[in-house]
Order: C-alpha cells, then sequence, then structure tokens
C-alpha cells in the first residue's frame, strides 16, 4: 500500500461514525460484483468499461494513519477538508415527522414531499438558517435523490439508461471527482463543495482519497510525460488510479439525519451503502461551506 499523504484533512463531530482506511483501487473486472438490493430483490452491479472500485480490505487506522488526515484546524479551507456533523435537533424532528423512512422508491419519497408542503416549507426555512451560519458564500439546492441499499458505490449516469433496459443493466460509475461547468484541472480548487444530509434510516458511507487535484496531477507528472500525455480535469481520474491503484481510500461513516461536507470536484470520491437493506435518501446542496 502506498504511503498516505497529508493532504484534504477529516473533521467530524463527538457523535461521528467510524472511520477506515483501505489499500487502494482495483478495476471492477478483478472482483466479483455486488448485490445491490432494489424493493427487496437483488441485482448484480454493473459497471462502466473504465470503473474502479475500492478494495474490500477496510481496517481501523493506525495512530501514525489517523495523525495525518485528522483536521486540526491550520489552513482549513472549504476545498481541502471534509467534515462530518449530526444536523440540529429541529431540522431531524421535521424530516422524522416527514417519515421518509418508510419510502420504498424515489417516487414515494417525492410524494412524501408534495403531499405536506407545509412541512416541506418549515423545513426549507429550518435548512436554510442551518446552511448561512456555514456558508462562505451563497449556496443553492441541487438534488433530493435516492440510491439503492447495499450497494458498494452509489454514482451512475441514469441518462444512459436506454429505453427498454431495467435497473438491472444500470451502469455504476466508480470512483471519479465531480465536475462543474468550466472547470479545469488547475481551478478544481475554486468550487466550493457541498453538504449532503442522510434522510434515509440507515448509514451509509463517504469513500474518499484524501489528495486534492493539484496533489494528484504533481503524483502523475513524476511518472508520465506530460508532453506526450495531456492530463485534463477529464482524465485525470483514470491516469491516476491505473498509475497508482494502491494509494489508499478512506470510508467515513455517515449517520442517519448527520450530514458531510465534501470539497467532491478536488477530491476522488464515492458513496456506498454497503451493508443497508432500506432505500438511501440524501439531499445536497452546493456551496462553499466551512465548520
Amino acid at each position: 500500500m502506498k504511503k498516505l499523504k497529508s493532504g484534504i484533512k477529516i473533521y467530524s463531530d463527538h457523535n461521528g461514525g467510524t472511520l477506515q482506511i483501505n489499500s487502494g483501487v482495483i478495476h471492477h473486472t478483478q472482483q466479483m460484483p455486488n448485490e445491490f438490493i432494489f424493493r427487496g430483490e437483488k441485482f448484480l452491479q454493473q459497471y462502466e468499461p473504465e470503473a474502479h472500485l475500492p478494495k474490500r480490505d477496510w481496517r481501523t487506522l493506525n495512530p501514525q494513519e489517523y495523525k495525518i488526515i485528522n483536521g486540526d484546524h491550520k489552513n482549513k479551507k472549504d476545498y481541502n477538508s471534509v467534515f462530518t456533523g449530526e444536523l440540529p435537533e429541529n431540522i431531524r424532528r421535521l424530516f422524522n415527522e416527514l417519515d421518509l423512512g418508510t419510502a420504498t422508491s424515489e417516487e414515494e419519497v417525492f410524494d412524501k414531499f408534495r403531499q405536506n408542503k407545509e412541512m416541506v416549507d418549515e423545513i426549507n426555512i429550518s435548512v436554510n438558517e442551518f446552511l448561512q451560519h456555514i456558508s462562505l458564500a451563497p449556496f443553492r439546492f441541487m438534488s433530493l435523490a435516492t440510491n439503492f441499499a447495499n450497494s458498494e458505490i452509489v454514482s451512475l449516469d441514469r441518462r444512459k439508461l436506454s429505453e427498454g433496459q431495467s435497473i438491472a443493466d444500470l451502469q455504476f460509475i466508480g470512483v471519479h471527482k465531480d465536475s462543474s461547468k468550466d472547470m479545469t484541472l488547475h481551478t478544481a480548487h475554486r468550487f466550493g463543495n457541498r453538504i449532503t444530509f442522510n434522510l434515509g434510516k440507515e448509514s451509509r458511507y463517504l469513500l474518499v482519497m484524501n489528495l486534492s487535484m493539484r496533489q494528484a496531477y504533481n503524483m502523475i507528472r513524476k511518472e508520465i510525460d506530460l508532453k506526450e500525455n495531456e492530463v485534463t480535469n477529464k482524465n485525470i481520474t483514470s491516469y491516476f488510479l491505473k498509475l497508482f491503484p494502491d494509494y489508499p481510500m478512506l470510508k467515513i461513516e455517515h449517520k442517519p439525519h448527520h450530514f458531510y461536507i465534501a470539497p467532491t470536484d478536488n477530491c476522488f470520491h464515492d458513496g456506498s451503502t454497503l451493508g443497508s437493506r432500506s432505500l438511501d435518501i440524501v439531499m445536497i446542496y452546493l456551496g462553499k461551506f466551512l465548520i
């Protein structure tokens, strides 16, 4: 396993979940596919051709590793920090009353929001007040979405599901970085971060490498000739995961009614619901959040 570098720091509140580390990534063809769950039925996960997945050898960090990744509040920025915490009590209470945990599909989740307009208005007010206290700039709602239970990784491009295809045909993306419009590899750190609420009834997980894009780029440039290989915002994930498959990933528990904040434009990551049996429900806002 490649030695863990000092890079993106992890900040967890006193009630934070488990934190684990593994020995890197593997191309999806090199390990048995996982079975995700939808409405009680199991489907083998399919992947995009270049998809790399976290290795399954998760373990607890040793003291030296923990010291490297633990947030020390030095040079803390929105683009070099991951935060986890519990939503305020008033927001948790409102989401409990909305009873999202009984939903078994994305449409049922949306129905609960449509059928409880007054409560949703109250949620929006409370969430906006909370976000204003931790935001360095204007923020915006991105999405209310669901993911399958027991999904080793969750990111996929639903737009690629052609007419006549079923859930079993979905192709998961694998470890990746997000990309905002007009972003370049060298401006990824300027695009802020996102906060994700876990509105489901079981823990989910953030899978992340603690390297910024600048760090990843500098590692790549020592291995290949950049005059012959153009490394861009679009292809840096492919280059890095092939060159450094043994760089470790972190697995950060994201408990129900907790949040995480992460610079997903500026790090390799994915989500996971492995081990769960119920629908994963998330609400996401984009901004420049800092705690």
